[in-house]
């Protein structure tokens, strides 16, 4: 490959001896116990780029040395070698990955950017063996000597070698490498960009247009102004904490609009972080590569390996879904109006109008009072209240472990046990802090496997809860509902007891991955579970009956994410942008917005993403993949409808096992529909998730 770091030189200077002996403990096994653990302690930027060079170095010769093996190939000495070849690799990526993405200081932005290339060129450059692509396809015709899982990963390795080029002529492979490499480093670019625009700030210098905001929200913008050198005024960050903040609760409409603009156009202005450039050249060189590997668009090339299989039924329920929820919510602005009339607003809601009569809604409707919720949602509580659900639903058990390296003070780290011994851990990096992606998400540290011996499973749960001014972390029952999210995909990616790593949980096809943890969600809507462990952060009461059922009719009220047209938007968005990549130029702004015009987005609604700061549609992996949510939401209801029907309801211990053993703990090595065919004995219902909402009649 072109973009590959060169081969490892001997040092020829005392400072370049010391360097790589500095970077060679970040190759090394992981010290401690678990099976070892990372060294978050050990390492810096410069550090892990150094490893990282020499890690791709390494693994450059490992897999020479398995393709140029003089032996006929065989299961053992190719596939199976080429999965145990990566391990210094994929330890140095977990360093890099983690530090990218929560601890952006120190040049690790540029150090990131120069590696991302790298990392995609070694990726092609293996593919694009010939002497290995030869013998795994030597193993795969004899594979009628194979057992089912040693088919899978054979068949894994070939696909993705094809999906890099391996099939190409060399000029293909070259110019594929080439684009590759732009679009890693280009990703990168847009995610840093992405990340600088947290530290946007609206200022509010009189006292007046923070009436209606919670005292936390107004005491955490004067600690941002002090910190920000004008003390005496606030300032409100442009992240999702604190904009939501005042566009629920603001009564100020100049600042409810300012706020909602900053948000709404992160990455969108000319400026450090303008995106608009790079997403269409992102796009357009999808395009370009999708056609070099034969594909009509990049949309075809991301939907083939999922359960969906094409992009046509991926995007079909998006669009059968698009017309009742927008009936609905046509309905519910109309409702919003009478409400915002009776306020004297006198005009139709606007966008940056409509949380806050959402808000307004929720109280005079349904009951329910985000602030007074908030009050009870304490982290520890609601970690508590997701330990024993956990507990009770699979046995699993959870204990703080206190002397563990970590990227950030505030992290903490969990072991979490079954049957008396360690199934994984747990690294939970909750809060808030400059330099960290403002999103919430789980990263895989290391996949459980159970190859020579069984190595246990690291899980790092992240997401950017604000710290109140007294140092107390409350949250909305919509940041609760997180944490129990992001706890499913590590619960899922600790139960795999797939042999081979690269048939771990987080291998399933794309689209079902957020199965899970979507499901998860939906013990946190428990009443005895709220009862017993969500209690007053002050008195120490519990949570009142009448919160309780106000919490469970703001979600039936208002379902899942995925139910929604904020959602439902920028998913068709991102499919039908995929599907214009077809090699020539791509502009997604234009696509955005023409496709909002004809599906007559309300301007009332905002996406939850628009282009430009849409930091799925521009990772590798949710590319032409948001559809997801809405297939796995699909998928979560027809399981609910298992438990729903057994005798012990959510917690019933027959269903919970059986969901263990054919979806929970089989990774990626059996097929994803097969493991939800055994676990339902047919295939998925599509009309259960109209039934679990009532969405039936308007459809």
């Amino acid at each position: 490959g072109s973009s590959h770091s060169g081969a490892r030189g001997v040092g020829v200077t005392g400072a370049r001896e010391t360097s790589e002996v500095d970077a060679e403990g970040l190759l090394a096994p992981w010290p401690g116990p678990y099976g070892g653990l990372p060294p978050f302690d050990q390492a810096t930027p410069e550090r892990i780029e150094r490893a990282m060079r020499l890690a791709i170095d390494r693994r450059r010769e490992d897999v020479t040395a398995i393709a140029d093996n003089p032996n006929a190939a065989t299961f053992e000495n190719t596939v199976l070698a080429l999965e145990k070849s990566s391990r210094a690799f994929r330890q140095v990526e977990t360093l890099r990955a983690v530090f990218a993405s929560t601890r952006m200081g120190d040049g690790m932005v540029e150090a990131d950017k120069r590696l991302a290339p790298l990392i995609a060129g070694i990726e092609d450059e293996i593919a694009q063996n010939s002497r290995l692509f030869t013998r795994i396809e030597a193993v795969l015709a004899a594979r009628s000597a194979l057992e089912p899982d040693q088919v899978q990963l054979a068949e894994r390795v070939h696909r993705h070698m094809l999906r890099r080029g391996a099939a190409l002529t060399p000029a293909k492979r070259a110019e594929l490498t080439e684009l590759n490499g732009r679009i890693a480093r280009l990703q990168a670019e847009f995610q840093s960009n992405l990340s600088k625009s947290g530290d946007e700030v609206v200022w509010a210098v009189d006292a007046g247009e923070l009436e209606g905001l919670p005292a936390s929200a107004i005491a955490s913008a004067a600690k941002l102004a002090d910190e920000l050198g004008k003390p005496g005024v606030w300032a409100i960050r442009n992240t999702r904490a604190a904009v939501w903040s005042v566009l629920q609760f603001a009564r100020s409409r100049r600042l409810r609009q300012r706020v909602r603009d900053m948000w709404v156009g992160r990455c969108a202005a000319e400026g450090s972080c303008d995106n608009r450039a790079l997403v269409k050249s992102i796009v357009t060189l999808r395009g370009k590569a999708a056609r070099l590997l034969g594909y009509p668009t990049f949309a075809h090339m991301a939907v083939e390996p999922r359960m969906a299989k094409t992009p046509e039924a991926a995007l079909d329920p998006l669009m059968a879904i698009w017309a009742p929820v927008r009936f609905e919510s046509l309905v519910r602005l109309k409702d919003l109006q009478v409400i915002a009339d009776a306020d004297g607003l006198g005009e139709p809601i606007q966008a940056w109008d409509y949380l806050f009569y959402r808000e307004a809604h929720r109280r005079m409707r349904l009951g329910f009072d985000s602030e007074r919720v908030r009050e009870y949602l304490e982290v520890n509580n609601v970690l508590a209240a997701l330990f024993d659900a956990m507990g009770r639903l699979h046995q699993v058990q959870f204990r703080e472990l206190n002397d563990v390296a970590r990227v950030h003070p505030d992290v903490r780290v969990f072991e979490v046990s079954r049957d008396g011994s360690a199934i994984g851990v747990i690294y939970a990096d909750l809060l808030a802090r400059e330099g960290k992606m403002p999103s919430s998400w789980q990263y895989e540290m290391r996949t459980p496997e159970h190859i020579d011996e069984r190595v246990i499973g690291l899980s790092n749960v992240c997401t950017n809860f604000q710290r109140g001014p007294d140092g107390e972390v409350l949250l909305g029952w919509e940041y609760a509902n997180v944490l129990f999210h992001e706890f499913g995909h590590a619960l899922h990616m600790l139960f795999s007891r797939a042999r081979y790593p690269s048939l771990g949980s987080m291998q399933v096809a794309w689209d079902v991955v957020e199965l899970p943890s979507q499901l998860n969600e939906r013990w946190l809507f428990d009443p005895p579970l709220l009862k017993r462990h969500m209690r007053h952060h002050r008195s120490g009461a519990a949570m009142p009956d009448d919160l309780i059922q106000g919490m469970i009719r703001v979600r039936e009220d208002e379902r899942v994410a995925s139910l929604n047209l904020d959602f439902l938007a920028p998913a068709i968005v991102d499919m039908r942008m995929h599907l214009a990549a077809n090699g020539e130029a791509v502009d997604p702004i234009a696509i955005e917005q023409q496709i909002y015009d004809e599906l007559g987005m309300p301007e009332a609604i905002d996406a939850v993403f628009r282009i430009p700061c849409q930091h799925h549609s521009f990772t590798s992996a949710y590319a032409a993949g948001i559809y997801s949510y809405l297939w796995a939401d699909v998928l979560v209801a027809d399981v609910l409808e298992a438990f729903g029907a057994a005798e012990g309801g959510l917690y019933d211990a027959a269903v919970a096992e059986h969901w263990r053993n054919t979806v929970l703990t089989v990774g990626a090595s059996v097929p994803a529909e097969t493991a939800f065919r055994h676990f339902r004995g047919r295939d998925p219902d599509p009309e259960a998730l109209l039934r679990r909402f009532q969405l039936g009649a308007a459809a």
